[in-house]
């Protein structure tokens, strides 16, 4: 993979050390102008093979796929730029805020040939994989309960009128944006689509930092909370009338979940291991790509589009 990367942000920093240590044959930084010390600190730092402040310059150069990581409000027109460059685009969480949007680029990318994917880790981790093929022992699903809750570095800087992106609703920043994306996906994918949903957002200077999704699936009722201005351990829990599935991490984080009876009897299912978390997230999407892998490429999209059309209903802006 030759790859070009949009953006210099926390989850580009965070990342780096694992695509760097993946060998790509080439590694491209792109920042903008108001990140140029960063963008060229980091290309040093990880010694890639160059970097740029605009767009073009990047998908000009020896690339054939982009990591987009920019603002959420950015990735629409980013990416339609760079599958029009006849890149493959790997799109950071959500991948579009409307899914006009997301047609349009899912459109684009079939008339180019090149594949469009949404970085969603847990749908690649092995404890999500083997969480789906646990569901049916829990009986009939009554009660789900999805949560993460985590007080934001910038919230600080949020109440005193210091507005980062995350916190931004011209950016489509917000706790449902941001942190509740990543419940949603785990409840469309292993559930579908709801028969009905509503979010009560808790709103501070436009935009939700925290709130409470709500999804009737008729023979059962989910909530998925998310904050950035408060915090509590994670509990998150599937209810079946013969068992419940618990997860005690971020759903984008899972190596670990348990099963308790009503008996007393517990089931430990731990996949943790050394590596960086989001290892089987980049070493299946660069599989996918290599392997030319269409039918997965379609139905990652298809869990993406059910959740920007649900984001897009409950967008509280």
């Amino acid at each position: 993979m030759k790859l070009g990367i949009m953006g210099t942000g926390k989850i580009v920093q965070e990342v780096l050390p694992l695509i760097v240590s993946l060998h790509p044959e080439k590694c491209y930084l792109m920042g903008r102008e108001h990140s140029a010390e960063r963008t060229r600190e980091l290309c040093k730092k990880y010694q890639m093979d160059g970097y740029f402040l605009n767009a073009e310059d990047l998908l000009a150069a020896d690339i054939d796929t982009v990591y987009l990581a920019l603002p959420n409000s950015l990735h629409f027109s980013f990416a339609k730029k760079a599958i029009a460059a006849g890149k493959h685009v790997i799109i950071e969480k959500p991948i579009t805020v409307h899914s006009r949007e997301l047609k349009e680029l899912a459109a684009d990318a079939e008339a180019q040939q090149v594949f469009l994917l949404e970085a969603m880790s847990l749908h690649h981790t092995p404890a999500f994989r083997s969480l789906k093929e646990q569901l049916p022992s829990l009986g009939p699903i009554r009660l789900v309960n999805f949560q993460f809750c985590q007080y934001s570095s910038r919230y600080d800087d949020f109440c005193e009128g210091k507005i980062a992106p995350a916190f931004d609703p011209a950016c489509m920043g917000g706790a449902l944006m941001d942190l509740n994306v990543y419940n949603l996906h785990a409840i469309l994918s292993l559930f579908g689509k709801p028969q009905a949903a509503q979010y009560l957002p808790n709103m501070q200077q436009g935009v939700d930092t925290s709130g409470v999704v709500t999804l009737d699936y008729g023979s059962f009722k989910a909530i998925s909370l998310a904050a950035k201005d408060c915090q509590a351990p994670v509990a998150s829990a599937i209810q079946g009338e013969d068992a419940c599935l618990t997860v005690r991490m971020p759903m984008n984080q899972i190596d670990c979940y348990e099963i308790s009876d009503h008996k007393g009897n517990v089931r430990v299912f731990d996949f943790y291991n050394e590596k960086h978390r989001l290892y089987p997230e980049f070493t299946e999407l660069e599989r996918i790509i290599r392997e030319k892998d269409t039918d997965t490429m379609r139905e990652l999209l298809r869990v993406s589009m059910d959740a920007v059309e649900l984001l897009e209903q409950l967008r509280p802006y």
